[in-house]
């Protein structure tokens, strides 16, 4: 994508989930059979599905009277977008106030922590050959 990418409102994003989650295109039925927790209206859908369309995040191709649709935007272009989100608006842009609340809620194992130990070594390493 050209454009810079924008986190998406929830509900979008539930659609984005459904089509990166499908192994091809879905119809309109089938993404309301795949969303149908959300309980939302074959219109309601419908909105959503022509909103992210216009933002070039969906794509679709006629089959018979309706539409397959697919993400145009991959799941892996779109997880930095999140991530920023969240950092920004839960822990103030910082990593280290990330860490220190999964560590204080006792959420981060042994495995965890050397995993983590682990990455950011090697991200040391990329930026340093930068």
């Amino acid at each position: 994508m050209k454009q810079q990418t924008k986190r998406l409102p929830d509900a979008e994003l539930e659609v984005m989930k459904a089509l990166w989650q499908a192994q091809s295109p879905l119809t309109r039925a089938e993404l309301e059979q795949a969303l149908a927790a959300n309980g939302w209206a074959g219109t309601t859908l419908l909105t959503l599905l022509s909103r992210l369309e216009g933002k070039g995040y969906v794509t679709r191709e006629r089959e018979g009277r309706g539409y397959r649709y697919k993400a145009a935007l991959t799941r892996q272009d779109y997880l930095p977008v999140e991530s920023r989100s969240a950092l920004g608006r839960m822990f103030a842009g910082s990593a280290r106030n990330l860490v220190a609340a999964m560590a204080e809620s006792h959420d981060l194992t042994d495995a965890d922590i050397d995993e983590l130990a682990a990455y950011l070594a090697e991200l040391k390493q990329r930026h340093a050959a930068d």
